[in-house]
């Protein structure tokens, strides 16, 4: 194995949050008792287990075990892997993949339909594929992951036209495989619409801190590196630190678009009819979420208010839940669906809680969101302090 020996430092964090209004109409909503504490994460180990044992799993935790002797590590940037950090990447390890990640748009029965999107070279990733699940992709075909196969009830020999080119599914693999993403690419067939590096394995038999010394050393900057491990992340992939995509589609719905321009776009009629709903929520007032997110967070409102807590969430800093739109290009680490396009997400306390800041959010309000299956923003590689998602359904 080749190896560089000097050392430099970056910054870290963990990912991004969006803030957005939202239009308000009366309705009332019943409060269901608190959750259980036991919920299990999901881990790429557990990815095969059925849809609604998945959807009640959290996405991201986070532990500080050593890599095995010959270990798996994982790195990534805001806005992409920068070249140079790649070609160093390359230059120094022998066992490595490059991965590129985009949103594309399926086009089915006149609709567009976004997806999470990778493109990987076979070959240098076959070291991360032992089973060989991503043999038969080649120029002109695409491979599904299991859950996005069986969202869009796809297989191989399927044809699927993705931003306006037809490709063939060649294969159907395993979600753990591809970080959960819903399709993947060759990286050099001329015709993929995935172009942005993002992220790059690398095995290694370093130790964590050497590997991180040597890392960084190769990295000018200025976005926010991550570098994980086995056992530190349960998606080694970009964006790790929440629910992959077609997770949230599984739990919450999937849905087509027009585009308008701008960050914003015209969501379905049929799913914005059968799931985003108008409720009044304790502390907050009226406001639109996804019916069973808006669940979640009347039950942790609750909560607050029992425990005495209610100074904790100032109700003119609710800065939204449910707005079609997509990331903001300036903080997000692709130009995909913001969590808000589901009302996923919650923002709260947003005045003094800006992005990129550390904020000032009472641990015990962070404590009680994520007992009712949010993840909070502010550990996330660029911090998002009043952002609050959905991470598990209980």
């Amino acid at each position: 194995m080749k190896r560089c020996w000097s050392v430099a430092a970056v910054l870290a964090g963990i990912l991004i949050g969006y803030t957005l209004p939202v239009a308000l109409t009366p309705s009332a909503l019943p409060v269901s008792d608190p959750p259980a504490t036991n919920a299990v994460p999901i881990t790429a180990a557990s990815v095969s287990t059925s849809t609604l044992e998945r959807t009640e799993r959290t996405a991201a935790t986070t532990t500080t075990t050593t890599p095995s002797r010959q270990g798996i590590f994982l790195i990534w940037a805001t806005g992409g892997l920068p070249k140079a950090l790649a070609d160093g990447l390359v230059t120094n390890f022998e066992e490595i993949s490059v991965v590129k990640g985009d949103a594309v748009e399926l086009s089915s029965g006149g609709r567009l339909i976004p997806l999470d999107a990778l493109a990987l070279n076979p070959t240098t990733h076959a070291f991360y594929d032992r089973a060989a699940e991503l043999g038969r992709l080649e120029p002109g075909t695409v491979a599904l992951g299991e859950t996005s196969a069986r969202l869009r009830g796809a297989g191989p020999g399927t044809v699927l036209n993705l931003d306006g080119i037809d490709f063939t599914v060649a294969a159907v693999v395993s979600d753990a495989l591809i970080g959960a993403a819903e399709v993947v690419f060759v990286i050099d067939d001329p015709i993929s619409p995935v172009s942005t590096d993002r992220y790059a394995l690398v095995s290694s038999d370093m130790a964590r801190q050497d590997f991180e010394n040597l890392v960084r050393s190769l990295y000018e900057g200025p976005a926010p590196l991550r570098i994980r491990t086995e056992g530190e992340t349960a998606w080694l992939r970009h964006g790790d630190a929440v629910l992959p995509q077609v997770f949230i589609k599984e739990a919450l719905g999937e849905f087509s678009y027009t585009q308008v321009g701008g960050s914003t776009f015209d969501q379905d009629e049929t799913f914005v009819e059968t799931n985003i709903v108008t409720e009044r929520v304790p502390l907050l007032g009226e406001l639109r979420c996804h019916r069973l997110v808006v669940e979640m967070l009347a039950g942790a409102m609750t909560t607050l208010v029992e425990k005495g807590l209610a100074h904790l969430v100032e109700p003119a800093g609710f800065a939204g839940c449910w707005f079609p739109r997509f990331i903001s290009p300036a903080v997000g680490v692709s130009s995909g669906l913001s969590r808000h396009a589901w009302g996923a997400a919650i923002d709260l306390n947003a005045g003094s809680n800006p992005v990129g800041s550390s904020g000032n959010q009472d641990a015990r309000l962070i404590e009680t969101m994520e007992g009712w299956g949010y993840t909070w923003g502010g550990d996330w590689l660029v911090p998002d302090p009043m952002h609050f998602e959905f991470a598990t359904r209980r």
